[in-house]
């Protein structure tokens, strides 16, 4: 447990404090998003079940922006500097250093959702109750575990300009097919089916169903879980191997 605090507070200070801008622009862009389209490029009154699901929607884009950009940018730049490979000789090993970015990741989600929860109160009059705002909080945070772990994935990856175009192409076009920008139904008849395959799409609709009380489908749970379960063994091994390799990247 002193190890593991020890690693917070390193990487609180160097991550948070130091690379503030990046997590500023992680939870303003979501929330510039929020109001345009539930206050600006809106005529007449808006469903509440829509504020609610938008509100869920861009706490997903939020996670997802700082596990796809924040989290292989660290991982890369800490495995230049020789952090990894100096980790990995100590006692604990690499395991808190992920635990730590990881937690850290969760703590600017968390962030995000007092963030978008709060514009969604005072700007569309937003009322949920204190059972929603926990549960809400932590589906996000468990939701936001794949995306984390195709972080970790995505940082393996050796050349930055490399490591942002991929960032890019993962994040943005998940976040259109799986319906968090705008509605699945715009979206053309034979890209649903794969964008209701995304883990952004299973975490939005359980988001969603707990902010507007609607029924849950159980294969959502089930493709969050799923996600979790695959991505980890992946991520795991495919760790393992680079690290016993020495380079701890893919070329690219």
């Amino acid at each position: 447990m002193n190890t593991l605090m020890a690693q917070l507070k390193f990487d609180g200070r160097r991550l948070i404090l130091r690379n503030f801008s990046f997590q500023f622009f992680s939870i303003l862009m979501p929330a510039g998003f929020y109001l345009l389209f539930t206050k600006v490029m809106v005529s007449g009154a808006v469903p509440m079940r829509f504020n609610l699901q938008y509100m869920a929607s861009m706490i997903v884009y939020s996670g997802t922006i700082n596990a796809l950009f924040g989290i292989p940018q660290i991982l890369m730049h800490d495995r230049e500097q020789g952090l990894l490979q100096w980790l990995q000789l100590t006692p604990t090993g690499v395991k808190t250093y992920y635990l730590s970015i990881g937690l850290w990741s969760m703590v600017m989600n968390a962030l995000a959702i007092v963030v978008l929860g709060g514009l969604a109160v005072v700007f569309n009059q937003v009322s949920l109750t204190v059972g929603q705002w926990a549960t809400i909080v932590g589906i996000a945070l468990i939701g936001q575990l794949p995306t984390m772990l195709i972080g970790v994935l995505v940082s393996f990856i050796n050349r930055a300009e490399t490591l942002s175009v991929v960032s890019n192409l993962i994040t943005f076009p998940m976040a259109i097919i799986s319906g968090l920008w705008w509605p699945m139904a715009m979206l053309p008849s034979w890209l649903q089916p794969i964008g209701k395959l995304m883990p952004t799409y299973f975490v939005n609709n359980w988001l969603g169903a707990v902010a507007t009380h609607a029924t849950l489908n159980a294969t959502t749970v089930i493709g969050v879980v799923g996600w979790i379960g695959l991505l980890t063994i992946i991520v795991v091994g495919g760790t393992r191997q680079l690290l016993k390799r020495g380079d701890g990247v893919v070329k690219a």
